[in-house]
């Protein structure tokens, strides 16, 4: 089986406030993202891994994205090798991807074909439209959605190919609309997603007890 894998670079980082995206600020010496692709490539399972970098900034195994999500992950999977089995697609503003839940993706895709990473929230989900709650979620019926996702590489293609939206949340969106289901498995508090310098500032803080590519 072979399995590639993308890192998603890009994003305005608007919410972030600052001139350099949020996925290239400087985490303990590093970049953000380099960290996410050094528990990739520790892992040693995959073959490819491609950079989806933000027009202008020249990274090896690196393509140019797109104005959208979903248009910047499309790029990726074309530049992935047409022998592909697996892919697995990661944003490179979560630095704390551990070898256990990338342990479970490989694990769970390989069965159902499509797979999401989330975690319970401990809140009440509300669904707003026009600043108003029309509807709240039972608890445990609504997770929150994090990265990696992973899928057969031709069906996360196809679905790409085939699909009518034009700016999808992620990648398992695209796979529901297809009339696919997605598999759940657990992911972590740890992998919490940089988005502003509160969120960075976090990071530092937990970063002496807590290590970088953890194993659990």
């Amino acid at each position: 089986m072979r399995f590639g894998a993308i890192l998603l670079l890009g994003g305005k980082s608007e919410r972030f406030g600052t001139a350099i995206p949020k996925q290239f600020q400087e985490l303990k010496g590093k970049k953000l993202y380099e960290h996410a692709l050094k528990a990739l490539t520790s892992f040693h399972l995959f073959e490819e891994i491609i950079l989806v970098a933000p027009e202008g900034v020249n990274l090896p195994n690196s393509v140019t994205g797109g104005e959208t999500r979903q248009l910047s992950s499309y790029k990726g999977l074309m530049a992935l090798s047409k022998h592909t089995d697996y892919v697995l697609i990661h944003d490179g503003a979560r630095p704390f991807l551990t070898h256990a839940i990338l342990e479970r993706h490989v694990e769970a895709v390989q069965k159902y074909q499509a797979v999401n990473t989330c975690i319970p929230s401990p809140d009440a989900i509300n669904l707003v439209k026009d600043g108003k709650s029309f509807s709240i979620a039972k608890r445990g019926e609504a997770l929150r959605g994090q990265t990696p996702q992973s899928f057969s590489y031709s069906l996360i293609l196809e679905a790409h190919k085939k699909s009518k939206m034009k700016d999808a949340p992620c990648d398992c969106s695209l796979i529901l609309e297809a009339g696919h289901p997605v598999h759940i498995v657990e992911g972590s508090e740890k992998n919490f997603k940089i988005t502003s310098r509160q969120d960075l500032a976090f990071a530092e803080f937990l970063y002496p007890s807590l290590k970088l590519t953890v194993q659990s």
